[in-house]
């Protein structure tokens, strides 16, 4: 096949849930068939073009430049945004040259699939001239802002996320019918695509992880030492780490006072910085390799509240074979099992007692590590799950070809 791939971003550095998902499937996929990666590029990420020429795709480069979040244009622009009937997120993912380049790009050759990598990318693909068409979706992206919107401290916020929810929905729905097939990432998103927007043609693959890349490393875990490891620009994940820090966290080093929480992620803003000054929390930031922090760990933790898709940071530390305390939103759409593979907790109380009985009993995390490890490692390796997702673009394909020759399929 010949895949005509759109995306807002390289995948380097691999600093996020979304790069490493896509990371994942478009690396086996170069290999497999014709991949032209059709990107925006910021001046940040030009020092990462050669890496992504590695993975074997045909890189197209588009320059673009981001307001930085918290920045006076960022908010200019959100508050512009609030006269469009597009999301913001759309409204910035946007970019006439880059859907110029891929009107060029399919006149010009014979792409078989054209596959649109999240729905903020849609208005860059619909009414393309091409064959067959996936939306790559990995998350309901409606959801996200429908729990910020109740959740959220501050009425201006709660109003703000209220507005984008509304605008997202009534984009997401529309932008999913235009496309031939829909892949999505648990059985829950399906559902629900199913059930709010009345997709028919929605596929789901499962959450991948690198299980030579995530492995034990035979270094020893650092007494009562506890680790999350997600984005620290994400909202969810701001959200959560709030959380843990005021209702969670104090809890635990009640019980447990030598107890030590390492914040790792790429961009901490300013309140998380803040929660370094807070007793026994340690804000490490953007590292390089996010192993030598997992492999130390006694605990990692999801504090999760929103979000939306799976989360790729639990398989993650499952791989490492560590133990994992998350809440049902940051376990929501994987196969995994409380008790048996890792411990969910939504109340603040229950959530801290789940970790003090982790960092308490090495037999009972161990236990569960070793139950985790083997899930993720027999079931969702990457080039498992890769060929899950090039499975559905050769029967999009297949389909596509039939219709134009005049066969009901």
């Amino acid at each position: 096949m010949r895949i005509l791939w759109l995306q807002k971003r390289l995948l380097f550095p691999a600093d996020r849930g979304a790069k490493i998902r896509t990371l994942n499937v478009v690396r086996h996929l170069a290999r497999w068939h014709e991949v032209t990666y059709l990107s925006n590029v910021s001046p940040e990420e030009q020092s990462h073009v050669r890496e992504m020429r590695e993975l074997g795709v045909r890189l197209e480069a588009i320059p673009w430049t981001e307001a930085p979040r918290g920045s006076l244009r960022f908010y200019f622009q959100l508050a512009a945004n609030s006269f469009s009937p597009n999301p913001f997120s759309v409204a910035k993912d946007t970019d006439r040259r880059l859907r110029r380049r891929a009107v060029e790009l399919l006149r010009s050759e014979p792409f078989d699939v054209v596959v649109c990598d999240f729905v903020q990318m849609a208005r860059n693909a619909t009414g393309l001239n091409t064959p067959a068409r996936i939306l790559f979706q990995h998350n309901v992206e409606a959801q996200i802002f429908a729990r910020h919107a109740r959740t959220d401290r501050g009425l201006l916020r709660r109003a703000v996320m209220w507005l984008q929810w509304r605008k997202m929905r009534r984009f997401e729905a529309r932008a999913g019918h235009w496309f031939d097939a829909v892949v999505c990432v648990s059985p829950e998103d399906q559902r629900t695509f199913q059930r709010e927007y009345g997709w028919t043609h929605v596929h789901t693959i499962d959450t991948a992880v690198d299980t030579e890349y995530f492995r034990p490393n035979g270094a020893l875990e650092q007494e009562d030492r506890v680790v999350f490891v997600g984005s620290l620009d994400w909202p969810p994940n701001q959200d959560g780490l709030r959380r843990l820090a005021d209702e969670i966290w104090p809890v635990v080093r009640q019980r447990r006072p030598h107890a030590q929480l390492a914040v790792v992620g790429r961009n901490p803003q300013r309140d998380v910085r803040a929660l370094a000054e807070r007793p026994g929390i340690d804000v490490v930031g953007s590292v390089p390799d996010v192993r030598p922090y997992l492999a130390g760990a006694s605990v990692v933790v999801v504090p999760l509240w929103v979000g939306g898709g799976t989360r790729l940071k639990i398989f993650e530390a499952m791989a490492m074979q560590k133990a994992v305390v998350s809440t049902p939103v940051g376990a929501e759409g994987l196969p995994v099992v409380h008790g048996t593979h890792l411990l969910v907790a939504d109340r603040p109380n229950e959530f801290a007692d789940c970790v003090v009985q982790l960092l308490e009993d090495r037999s009972r995390r161990t236990e569960l590590a070793a139950r985790a490890r083997e899930l993720v490692t027999t079931r969702f390796s990457a080039q498992t799950v890769a060929r899950q997702f090039e499975r559905i673009c050769q029967e999009t394909v297949e389909a596509a070809r039939g219709e134009v020759l005049g066969v009901r399929c």
